[in-house]
C-alpha cells in the first residue's frame, strides 16, 4: 500500500508529496520541493509549515547507532495497574537521555522502551535500572543486532 492511499482521506496530494520529499531529504529547500512538485516557493513553505504547525510532521535529526558503533536494546514493559506509578515512571523515562523512544501500546506489553549506551556493559546497567522501577510488573528484553530501515529509510552504511 501507498503513503497516497493511506494518507488520502486525511491529506492532500501535494501534501502527501511534501512529506514523501522531506522524509528522503530534511534539508531539502522549500523551492526545491516546489521544483519537484510545481509549487512555488511560497506555497511549499506555508504546507510544510501548516503541518508542523498541526503537529503532522516534525522535523529531526536521527542518530543512526549502528553506524555509530553504539549497542541499543528495545524493552518492552507490562506496567502495574497504578496510575500514579505509571506516569512517575513515564516521566522518569522521559528525561532519560538514553531513551529515545517511548510508544504505548494496547496488548500484552503497555509501553516499548528504546535505549542506547556506550556500550554494552553500561547499556545493561541502565536497562537493570529501568526495570528495577517499582511500576514494572513484567518485561521483555531485545538487544538490537542490526537496523535495516528506520523511518522509511535503509539505515545500513558502515562509517
Amino acid at each position: 500500500m501507498s503513503w497516497e492511499e493511506v494518507f488520502s482521506n486525511i491529506l492532500d496530494d501535494k501534501d502527501i508529496k511534501i512529506l514523501k520529499i522531506l522524509n528522503q531529504d530534511a534539508n531539502i529547500s522549500d523551492a526545491k520541493i516546489g521544483k519537484l512538485i510545481g509549487l512555488s516557493k511560497t506555497s511549499v513553505r506555508v504546507r510544510r509549515i501548516k503541518l508542523q504547525n498541526s503537529g503532522v510532521l516534525k522535523i529531526v535529526g536521527v542518530i543512526v547507532l549502528q553506524n555509530l558503533r553504539l549497542p541499543y536494546a528495545d524493552i518492552q514493559v507490562k506496567l502495574k495497574n497504578d496510575l500514579i506509578l505509571r506516569e512517575q515512571f513515564i516521566n522518569k523515562l522521559m528525561n532519560n537521555d538514553l531513551v529515545y523512544e517511548v510508544t504505548e501500546y494496547m496488548g500484552d506489553w503497555d509501553l516499548l522502551i528504546r535505549l542506547f549506551h556506550k556500550d554494552i556493559v553500561s547499556l545493561k546497567d541502565e536497562i537493570l535500572k529501568i526495570i528495577s522501577d517499582k511500576a514494572i510488573q513484567d518485561y521483555r528484553i531485545n538487544y538490537v543486532t542490526r537496523t535495516y530501515k528506520a523511518w522509511g529509510k535503509s539505515i545500513l552504511s558502515i562509517l
